[in-house]
């Protein structure tokens, strides 16, 4: 091989490769020490071509968790974990340096988004300083932040974006993760209140039961049912079973029954089973590769309460007659579905009506339903001739062992000779029979006196007659012995 120099010219080397089998010799150039084979040389075409494939693609081009500068985020741990709804959530995140040099200024910054929420107060980014180069003490900060959950969110693992920078990076490009937050929600249910706790037998009832969302998650496709030992209580109008289509969170659902007990039941307190069923809205879906499969699992709540059946009663006074000396006599009858003991009826203080003599209380005893019994009351209307209205008390021992008071009243005729017709008012009745009294009381003494007058004139003049008797027989005797 020559090599020639042209003046005023590049010089260039040229190279030849003989083919080995040509040849039979082998030649050494610059860049191979050998002669390559056409077999080795696809082999390393393809490999570099692979290479550059990976390195190209865009899972690999740009790693979230790490930039070129070697910042890293890491979660080390949520508390509570895992959180529910409405409950305010701490996370820790753990910030190395993997690079070869320090990073200044480095600034952790967290959005929040459905279902996080910030709070008042709290820092969404902190400055954290510092970080070291590889192999230093300091290249790792730990930093926490809290956020709310919302309180209407569902069961499952969310997303939250944390931002990591250099504010003296020349680059100054965010490191972006997505956290995965684990949130745990319940759906739950619970009886409120029963609108009564007492039903009267034979009497149709407003029966009305409140269910409560006390869960983390909204009640779909809620279905309740009720039932009572033995039948004794049953629905009128209506089945036991009621639906409910949603019921959200910390809201009550109302469900209303007309039902009605038998006259002849006997008081006491009966079992009452409630049933409620819904969709458990956290298990119906589970995700796969496949999408999204519906399970369709039903939740069922099973509770009880007790009802009584009896209690209150019902009274209805008539009036019956009057005596001559103002008594009035009432009939008393129980005409309700239950007993009543130690029964008291009583005339209270009113404008038109007053007790004149006696107790304005009368003791009946006990009344079982359908039973009747009299009382009687000395009365003195205020006017005289009309239809006076007049207030009862009856007071009673229901059968489920409480004292009951009932008012009743009623329209009852004054009679004329009530009060003396003359009078009018209550203040002239009472003055007119005061001087009535001293008049009698005058004309008694006056005529106990002329009795007294005449018996004293009688005892004195017989006193006179004796005396003038015996004065004559002496006298007489006297004249016959002067003879």
């Amino acid at each position: 091989m020559t090599l020639k120099k042209i003046p005023g010219e590049q010089t260039f080397n040229t190279f030849r490769i003989f083919n080995r089998q040509a040849s039979g010799k082998q030649v050494h150039g610059p860049f191979f020490g050998r002669q390559l084979p056409g077999k080795q040389i696809f082999g390393l075409f393809l490999v570099l071509l692979i290479g550059l494939s990976l390195f190209s693609s865009p899972g690999l081009a740009a790693l979230p968790e790490t930039l070129d500068n070697g910042l890293t985020i890491d979660l080390l741990n949520q508390d509570p974990d895992p959180v529910k709804p409405g409950e305010v959530l701490e996370i820790r995140l753990s910030i190395q340096n993997t690079g070869y040099e320090e990073q200044e200024n480095c600034v952790v910054k967290i959005e929040p988004v459905y279902p996080f929420r910030a709070l008042p107060g709290e820092e969404l980014s902190k400055n954290i300083g510092t970080l070291g180069k590889r192999y230093e003490d300091e290249r790792g900060k730990v930093v926490k932040f809290k956020l709310g959950v919302e309180n209407d969110v569902n069961e499952g693992k969310y997303p939250l974006k944390v931002y990591l920078y250099s504010k003296g990076s020349a680059k100054n490009n965010p490191l972006t993760k997505d956290l995965i937050i684990d949130v745990d929600s319940e759906s739950n249910a619970e009886i409120e209140f029963i609108s009564v706790e007492k039903l009267v037998p034979g009497k149709k009832t407003d029966l009305t039961f409140g269910i409560k969302n006390v869960g983390n998650s909204p009640l779909k496709n809620a279905m309740f049912s009720w039932e009572c030992t033995n039948d004794l209580i049953l629905p009128v109008g209506s089945s036991n079973v009621k639906h409910i289509n949603l019921i959200d969170m910390g809201e009550t659902a109302n469900v209303s029954f007309d039902v009605l007990t038998n006259v002849n039941t006997k008081p006491g307190l009966y079992k009452l089973d409630m049933v409620l069923t819904y969709d458990d809205i956290e298990e119906l879906q589970t995700i796969t590769e496949a999408g999204t499969v519906e399970n369709q699992k039903r939740k069922e709540i099973k509770s009880k309460a007790g009802i009584y059946i009896g209690g209150t009663t019902d009274f209805d006074i008539a009036f019956m007659e009057r005596s001559p000396t103002g008594a009035y006599t009432f009939s008393v009858s129980n005409i309700g579905n239950n007993g009543a003991n130690s029964v008291k009826i009583s005339v209270p203080a009113q404008a038109n009506w007053s007790v004149t003599d006696g107790s304005n209380s009368v003791i009946l005893g006990n009344l079982q339903k359908g039973d009747y019994t009299v009382a009687d009351f000395n009365l003195m209307s205020a006017e005289i001739g009309e239809d006076l209205p007049i207030k009862f008390e009856i007071s009673y021992t229901s059968s489920d062992g409480m004292r009951q008071v009932e008012e009743k009243e009623l329209n009852l005729y004054a009679s004329p000779f009530t009060i003396p017709t003359e009078s009018k008012q209550p203040g002239e009745n009472n003055g007119s029979g005061f001087l009535s009294y001293k008049l009698l009381l005058l004309v008694l003494a006056g005529a106990a006196a002329v009795l007294i007058y005449k018996r004293q004139q009688k005892k004195k003049t017989g006193r006179r007659e004796m005396d003038e008797g015996e004065m004559g027989e002496e006298e007489m005797n006297e004249r016959q012995t002067e003879e």
